[in-house]
């Protein structure tokens, strides 16, 4: 079933949206009050100046207010101790105040501080409210006193008769006027502090009809009132394809660059409905951090963009369209049986399609592992690329245990089941082969007494190159090879795995390692999409574009980034004529530089060119080792290992994210690992895995 243009069906479902109809989502007490009791006690720290300039002009000590503060709360014992009992009840009325102006604002709603106007509106009513109850009553008839009694102590050549006509008399209308700026100064702060925080983190407000929401009410209501109105205008179509580093990037951007513009509209369309930190791939493996702890759902970062969870079908660069594909619900017939799956999961014609039209096309839709055309490895490897490769090869690392410990008298078996084979001596390959080993030979020590880690397990990489991490200094790619060796794991350098069964791997020297468990890891490829796009590629396939991320011979509407692309390095550099690797941190940076290009080339504005300098590269090893170069500075072992944990964890995406990684990490040190296994899909039998299959699945 093919849509039309998506516009079209929105104005359909929103012929008569009124003002009254629109919707307040994340909108909480809690919420509210916290950004106007922060706004208070910044209103009160703000009005100080105010305070200490009008009691300088009168000769009287700045800090005259705050021990008549803490001669209220009935602290004499010394000036210091009054001036900071002063400052704490002026903190505390403050939070008081802003409690109860944030409870008055949330419970009214009179004015939405979303609105900036509204909200400087909000903080002047609120200066003035404050001034008239606190002047009035609390400074004539408590503080005055008070102020005369502190200023003849301060002062013994003053009386208090002569203190009484200083406060009450010649000096009463500057206490009056500096009185009325210091609370004002007071109301603005927190009705501006207010509104930014409730624009940046406060409630959204979500059009009926678009489902995108603006952190802005005024912003939606023109929104309403343009595209919705009986005249609607046509709004310029931004599309994003890909919920990888580069797409989520990209989006971010563009979401805050036309935040509060109506004109453009922003979807990104994506196979997974959440975003996966990759670099801690391997750790999921193991168990060490929990599944969804490193995978953050799309929709969190979608608020002003509508999201399709759904496949890229094909790109018409020429008309300017997508077609993508949802399996539309029928995923419930995946548990029906494996004959039905195979069914569904190879018939081209299963779920919906749609057509989406673009103005302007990021293209950021990453790789996948290539097997260089080795079939049979391509059917019998496991994969370390998308989640669930993580959840069902520790699965089946689990189950060979099991079976191992249960079998532990048939040697041949044994030897066999415990056998791990990682190809690639990449990054991705050294850091799987350390973390697999820990996690086995753990395990066998904690729970499979039946096994000896020393005597029947083996794990072996295998790498086609002279030395490990070849992205790396030479030197820590020996060190990579001591660190793994020195835990028990075999390393075949200048080795190429060229077949393999379920049971075995065959290598190019023509040894036949018995293992059930092939994992590969050495290298990537583009999508057959995106290597069949009507545009120059590389010699991977990948989308040539030039320094500002344009796709050539479509330099006025499609952008492509992150690993699908090659980035050119810059000209007359000692990298001319390379291309930039396709590693996270530069996704991260093509995607700020690509939408900064997007948002000038709508606004007819001149772009920037992508220069990068590579800030570092870094690797575990397993057992708390690592390698790093940082900004040019060498490390290895523990602290190269801490650096790599806590650079990922400070770039994990959400505050949440980041404390869940921080508690498993923490419980990882604490106590055994759960080799609890949990069958997932009908994907995995007992030991071995139909990759072809679990492809199939992933299209869907």
């Amino acid at each position: 079933m093919v849509a039309a243009n998506n516009n079209d069906n929105e104005r359909e479902k929103t012929e008569t949206i009124r003002k009254e109809d629109l919707l307040r989502v994340d909108f909480s007490l809690r919420r509210e009050v916290f950004f106007v009791v922060i706004g208070a006690i910044i209103g009160a720290i703000a009005m100080i100046a105010p305070k200490t300039i009008f009691e300088f002009q009168m000769g009287l000590p700045y800090y005259l207010t705050w021990i008549v503060f803490g001669h209220i709360a009935s602290v004499y014992s010394s000036a210091s101790a009054s001036i900071f009992a002063g400052m704490v009840l002026h903190v505390v009325t403050a939070i008081s105040i802003g409690i109860l102006a944030g409870i008055f604002l949330y419970k009214t709603n009179i004015l939405n501080v979303s609105k900036p106007s509204n909200g400087l509106l909000y903080g002047i009513i609120t200066g003035i409210v404050v001034f008239t109850a606190f002047f009035i009553p609390v400074n004539q008839f408590l503080l005055a006193p008070e102020i005369i009694r502190t200023v003849s102590d301060i002062d013994r050549s003053i009386s208090q008769d002569e203190a009484a006509e200083m406060v009450q008399g010649d000096q009463l209308m500057i206490i009056v006027i500096g009185s009325i700026v210091m609370h004002l100064v007071f109301g603005i702060t927190l009705g501006a502090v207010s509104s930014f925080l409730e624009m940046r983190f406060g409630a959204k407000y979500r059009c009926p009809g678009c489902e995108i929401s603006f952190s802005r009410i005024d912003s939606l209501i023109k929104h309403i009132e343009l595209v919705h109105g009986s005249s609607p205008i046509r709004q310029k179509r931004l599309l994003v394809l890909g919920g990888g580093f580069a797409g989520i990037e990209v989006l971010k951007r563009l979401q805050s660059t036309f935040e509060d513009d109506v004109e453009v509209h922003i979807t990104l369309i994506s196979r997974d409905n959440f975003f996966l930190f990759t670099p801690l791939l391997h750790e999921v493996s193991s168990g060490m951090i929990e599944t969804r702890h490193i995978s953050t759902p799309v929709r969190e970062f979608c608020k002003r963009a509508k999201f399709y969870e759904a496949d890229v079908e094909s790109i018409d660069l020429e008309s300017k369209r997508v077609i993508i594909r949802h399996a539309a619900g029928l995923e419930e017939e995946l548990h029906e049986g494996q004959q039905q799956f195979a069914e569904f999961s190879s018939s081209k014609n299963s779920g919906h399609t749609h057509i989406l039209e673009y103005d302007y096309l990021i293209i950021a839709l990453g790789s996948k592992t290539k097997f260089f055309g080795l079939k049979d490895i391509e059917q019998n490897a496991f994969t370390m690329k998308e989640l669930d490769d993580a959840i069902i090869l520790r699965n089946h690392v689990i189950n060979l245990l099991e079976t191992a410990d249960f079998e532990h008298e048939d040697k041949e078996l044994r030897k066999s089941l415990l056998s791990f084979v990682v190809v690639g001596g990449g990054f991705s390959g050294v850091e799987t082969v350390g973390e697999l080993n820990d996690f086995v030979r753990s395990l066998t020590k904690q729970y499979y007494y039946n096994i000896d880690a020393k005597r029947d397990v083996r794990v072996v990489l295998i790498s086609s190159g002279n030395r490990l991490l070849h992205e790396m200094d030479k030197e820590f790619g020996e060190f990579a090879l001591e660190k793994l060796q020195e835990n028990g794991i075999e390393v075949m350098l200048d080795t190429h795995a060229e077949s393999a069964t379920p049971n075995s791997v065959t290598l190019d020297n023509g040894m036949t390692i018995p293992t059930r468990t092939l994992i590969w890891s050495a290298g990537t490829t583009t999508e057959k999409l995106v290597r069949e796009l009507p545009c120059e590629h590389d010699k991977s396939g990948r989308i040539l574009v030039d320094s500002y991320m344009r796709v050539k011979g479509y330099e006025d509407t499609v952008f492509a980034l992150g690993d699908c692309s090659a980035v050119p390095e810059p000209r007359n550099s000692d990298k001319d004529g390379k291309i930039y690797p396709p590693t996270a941190q530069h996704a991260l940076r093509e995607g700020r530089v690509a939408a900064q290009n997007v948002a000038a080339l709508i606004n007819n504005k001149k772009m920037g060119a992508f220069k990068y300098n590579t800030k570092g590269m870094m690797a575990t090893v397993g057992k708390r080792n690592g390698v790093a170069i940082i900004f040019g500075f060498k490390l290895h072992g523990f602290m190269a290992w801490w650096l790599w944990r806590t650079f990922y964890l400070a770039n994990l995406p959400t505050v949440e994210k980041k404390l869940r990684v921080m508690i498993d990490w923490t419980v990882d040190l604490l106590f055994k690992r759960d080799v609890t296994r949990i069958r997932i899909f009908g994907k995995e039998n007992e030991v071995s895995i139909d990759r072809q299959r679990i492809e199939r699945a992933e299209t869907l």
